[in-house]
């Protein structure tokens, strides 16, 4: 694994973001997809590197190695990826005379937020006398001392994202309103005849679109201000330091909206990983492509228990918290046609471990190299493509 380099990607228009419902017919609105998933990235940032030079895209249409042997160490070739891979992505804010914009994270599936304070789902036994179709031995509680639903609209800052993986409570500053972030910014459209150029009879349909840098001084969506003078992602990213200049530009989205990009010294959370009492959490970070749908690869059943299998560690799978599967597709530019439509366990997904047993440093390694099967060579075109692309992400947290 190469060192992780990071860029504040800042769009300078509204973004449109296609999701994969489906779209065209009169009067129907075109959804968007916030966050975004990690291929746009990889896709806007392999294109930049290789609109460099125009023979260098030519070769790597030709699925030839590139002349220039950084590039082509970096980007390899569509069915054999390089050392590019997407290892960071996250929405951003940066306050007034802030060095280092601070990550901005939707909110993991053990957490939630209740009236105005976080509160934690907790692993629980089953009580004697209940049953429900799981295997798993305990289930993701919430104990409140009220019936009260959840807010919405609400992602973590920094702080709060370092202190939820340390196992911590995160305190009520680390809230950040969606409104503080991103606004939505709905486009009206009129279809147009491909021959003439001229409006179609009721073709017309809206898109959703998202802004930023709403800017300081802006309320949110709870009415307070918003800590950020502008926002964007932060996007992490290993073998690029060789070929991408500390400032350049992006296309964004299908409608190839333009965006900045600023080489930046972020330095990602961490949390220790199994300590005396042998547990530790595993929280997605970017949706997740398994090849058992839900559970993680090297999750194997035995016994009736789901164990954790791994080179040098092993562990029992405990509980989980997994929201609604996604559904993961795209355009492959490079084959001119659909990418595979695949299900996928949705970001913040949360998976608790027990009776862990092994090196501690060889399930830190697994975790940052991406959820995926730890023979890399064995994988086909698709898995190489969409580890890359920034998929199967997760964050080693603490279990207390």
């Amino acid at each position: 694994m190469s060192a992780t380099t990071y860029f504040y990607v800042r769009p300078t228009d509204s973004l449109f973001i296609r999701g994969n419902l489906a779209f065209g017919d009169s009067g129907e609105h075109g959804a968007s997809q916030m966050p975004p998933p990690p291929s746009l990235f990889a896709g806007a940032f392999r294109s930049a590197i290789l609109g460099q030079d125009v023979k260098h895209l030519a070769q790597f249409l030709a699925g030839q190695p590139l002349a220039d042997e950084a590039r082509n160490r970096c980007l390899g070739t569509y069915a054999q990826p390089g050392a590019f891979r997407v290892s960071w992505l996250s929405l951003a804010g940066q306050a007034n005379g802030q060095a280092v914009p601070e990550a901005v994270s939707p909110l993991p599936a053990d957490l939630v937020v209740l009236g105005k304070a976080f509160a934690p789902l907790i692993p629980q036994a089953l009580s004697a006398g209940v049953s429900c179709s799981g295997d798993l031995p305990m289930r993701a509680t919430l104990y409140s001392a009220k019936q009260e639903k959840p807010s919405t609209g609400i992602y973590l800052r920094g702080t709060g994202l370092q202190d939820h993986l340390s196992g911590k409570l995160p305190g009520h500053a680390a809230q950040a309103a969606a409104g503080h972030v991103f606004r939505r910014d709905p486009r009206l459209g009129i279809g147009l005849n491909a021959d003439s150029r001229t409006a179609e009879q009721g073709l017309i349909y809206t898109t959703e679109g998202y802004a930023f840098s709403p800017g300081e001084g802006v309320e949110g969506d709870e009415g307070k201000a918003s800590p950020f003078a502008s926002t964007g992602f932060l996007v992490g990213m290993e073998g690029v330091a060789d070929v991408l200049p500390a400032l350049g530009n992006l296309r964004l989205g299908g409608d190839g909206r333009s965006a900045t990009y600023q080489r930046v010294e972020f330095k990602s959370p961490t949390a220790d990983g199994p300590a005396a009492n042998k547990r530790f959490r595993l929280v997605l970070q970017s949706p997740a492509l398994f090849r058992q749908g839900w559970l993680p690869d090297g999750v194997v059943q035995q016994d009736g228990l789901y164990k954790l299998q791994g080179a040098g560690f092993s562990a029992r799978l405990a509980c989980a918290a997994i929201g609604r599967r996604e559904v993961v597709s795209g355009w492959d530019l490079h084959g001119w046609k659909p990418k595979p439509a695949q299900a996928a366990a949705p970001a913040g997904s949360v998976y608790w471990f027990d009776e862990f047993e092994g090196d501690a440093g060889k399930l830190a390694a697994w975790v940052q190299s991406g959820l995926w099967p730890e023979n890399l060579a064995a994988m086909d075109t698709t898995e190489k493509m969409r580890r890359a692309e920034g998929y199967n992400l997760a964050l080693l947290a603490t279990w207390i």
